[in-house]
């Protein structure tokens, strides 16, 4: 014998999946993401700067030098010890 109401609830009742056209309102929603400058120099190379960008939980640290990006890192301190690199002229 079947349950009615509980047919009536298994019928009724929105499905979780975003596939089945029930629009839960996440699908556009904005990413958490920019950049900022940190760290700006001039040498006699040209202008150093180091550029800090994020997009959810990803930050990546960008070396650039007359506006090229000659290095790209996940670490603050290689980025910075890049810069500085280029700032002194660059020596082996």
């Amino acid at each position: 014998m079947f349950d009615k109401y509980q047919e009536h609830l298994d019928h009724s009742a929105p499905c979780s999946s975003r596939f089945d056209g029930f629009d839960r309102g996440d699908e556009n929603q904005q990413r958490d993401q920019g950049s900022r400058v940190i760290g700006r120099m001039t040498s006699s190379r040209g202008q150093v700067k180091i550029v800090e960008s994020w997009c959810e939980y990803d930050v990546a640290f960008d070396v650039f030098v007359d506006g090229k990006r000659v290095h790209s890192a996940e670490d603050r301190s290689e980025a910075i010890t890049v810069a500085r690199w280029w700032m002194a002229g660059c020596p082996v």
